[in-house]
């Protein structure tokens, strides 16, 4: 019998749900921090692009230099740039960056109860053991429409 902790690869950091997996709301609102961060990821690197063309269109240019320096800015006072001319704080801004991305995609992440299957109301399989709540929710939805179903054709 394999444990929840072996299928889920969030369970084996011990991430805790901050919003409830069960909720339409919670699954828009951490979709839509994710799609963001996404995105600014996708204007910092076309703003680092950029700026290897001297003769970029300042059209182009000027909003992404308003969106992504005060960012870049945290890290370049961090890591000052090598030579006068090598900066190298965008990397920093990219693992920071990155490392938020990723926490932000854990928000809706669920951790499985700790009840022993003799609590549990479903099926004694070992594929319906340690489920989360919301999979337990669907399956109590599942059976039950099938037992109505059964009821009806009798």
């Amino acid at each position: 019998m394999r444990s929840h902790r072996a299928d889920n690869p969030l369970a084996a950091h011990n991430f805790a749900a901050v919003l409830p997996g069960d909720s339409v709301a919670a699954l828009v609102v951490a979709n839509g921090i994710n799609n963001f961060l996404n995105i600014y990821n996708t204007l910092l690197v076309v703003r680092l692009v950029l700026t290897w063309f001297p003769n970029s269109p300042p059209a182009i240019v000027s909003p992404l230099s308003t969106i992504c320096d005060p960012y870049l800015n945290i890290f370049r006072g961090i890591i000052p740039p090598l030579g006068g001319t090598l900066d190298l704080s965008p990397i920093l801004a990219f693992l920071v960056l990155n490392a938020i991305t990723s926490s932000a995609a854990a928000l809706p992440a669920e951790l499985p109860t700790t009840t022993t299957t003799s609590q549990r109301s479903s099926s004694c399989h070992p594929i319906f053991q340690n489920l989360t709540a919301t999979q337990e929710k669907w399956m109590r939805r599942l059976t039950s429409k099938k037992s109505k179903n059964q009821e009806d054709g009798m």
